[in-house]
């Protein structure tokens, strides 16, 4: 059977990028870091990806000033073909986030700080837009914080709760997801002001983990009860920020956040440090276990397929992929594949249905 399918969304020149969009690679033990290229597709500012749960559909926001998003489908891999795209009624879309039972779509605009859902077809194509729910609300960050950016979707594992992590407004806002794709607010939690939220990860109820972009910190968050969160601890995310480097103090803008392991550790990409950080995750704050230097600027995203780690180095125009051991901790560089400023990875979820 063939290896699993692996996008990689870019920024393209509409959005001051090199790269095509959307690239197409596979899982291949005999290719040089374990991936081959399959194909590109032009696609504008493809920035965030995210897979339909079970079809070969991959979601694509279009970080625009006129926001939209556009599915694609991976039925024959090598040919990559839109489905379709809708406006997302907002500006600059970052991230999307699907529903596990495949109805819905929801994507954040980091523009214009708003929250869009969309009901998804039985094939998968973009049916309509049901919602669009803006936030108010600013920092005191003034040239990131004036006003609200919303950064990221977080759903429940019933895809029924959904939080949007706001930057701009250092806030938490959850909403119930209902049957006819429309938003009701449940609760807003406030972070600590000027810490700038990018990203919000459930671990083992009642612990969360939320990466805060301004504040370079990894928040550990109590939510007991659903979709109201409290912040427990805040440990830096890079043990390097600030250090003098050519251009001089590098401040952290931490990037992305994944839980491995069942909630046992969590791993942070660096922008500024270039790194990946792993923690220790328990009762105590998040203990620093390693930090890995990658040679490669802005890593902006990275995922695990299988046993490889890659990562989207934007400003090196490079995917690295790694073997990676949290137990150990180790890291181990096998290849670095050209893509112009590639800002997600996003390989093909694991139990799919198989891929021709």
């Amino acid at each position: 059977m063939s290896g699993r399918v692996i996008c990689v969304g870019s920024y393209t020149p509409e959005a001051g990028g090199t790269g095509p969009g959307l690239t197409v690679f596979r899982e291949d033990p005999g290719a040089e870091g374990g991936l081959a290229l399959v194909a590109e597709l032009p696609l504008p500012a493809a920035s965030f990806l995210a897979w339909h749960p079970w079809l070969p559909v991959v979601y694509a926001v279009n970080e625009l000033a006129e926001g939209g998003l556009t599915a694609v489908t991976l039925e024959r891999p090598a040919e990559p073909r839109a489905l379709g795209s809708l406006a997302t009624g907002g500006a600059e879309p970052c991230h999307v986030a699907v529903t596990a039972d495949g109805r819905f779509a929801l994507a954040a605009n980091y523009g214009s700080g708003s929250v869009a859902v969309f009901s998804l077809a039985a094939d998968g194509r973009l049916a309509a837009r049901t919602d669009l729910v803006a936030h108010q609300g600013g920092g005191p960050v003034a040239e990131r914080q004036e006003g609200p950016h919303a950064h990221m979707v977080t759903l429940d594992a019933a895809g029924g709760l959904a939080t949007v992590t706001d930057l701009g407004s250092d806030t938490l806002w959850s909403y119930r997801l209902g049957p006819d794709g429309r938003l009701t607010r449940v609760a807003a939690s406030r972070l600590p002001a000027g810490c700038g939220p990018r990203q919000l990860v459930r671990g083992p109820a009642p612990r969360a983990y939320a990466l805060a972009e301004l504040g370079g910190e990894l928040l550990v968050l109590s939510e007991e009860v659903p979709g109201d969160f409290s912040v427990l601890a805040a440990r830096p995310a890079s043990g390097r920020a600030g250090e003098e480097g050519g251009a001089g103090a590098r401040p952290n803008l931490a990037a992305h956040l994944e839980l491995l392991e069942e909630g046992a550790y969590a791993l942070v990409s660096n922008r500024g440090p270039d790194s990946l950080s792993l923690f220790s995750l328990g009762e105590a704050p998040p203990v620093l276990l390693a930090e890995h230097l990658l040679d490669a600027a802005w890593p902006r995203h990275f995922a695990l397929a299988g046993d490889l780690l890659l990562v989207a180095a934007q400003h090196s125009d490079t995917v690295i992929t790694l073997r990676f051991d949290p137990a150990a901790p180790a890291f181990t560089e096998l290849a670095r594949h050209p893509v112009g400023s590639p800002t997600c990875v996003a390989p093909r979820p694991a139990g799919a249905a198989a891929e021709r």
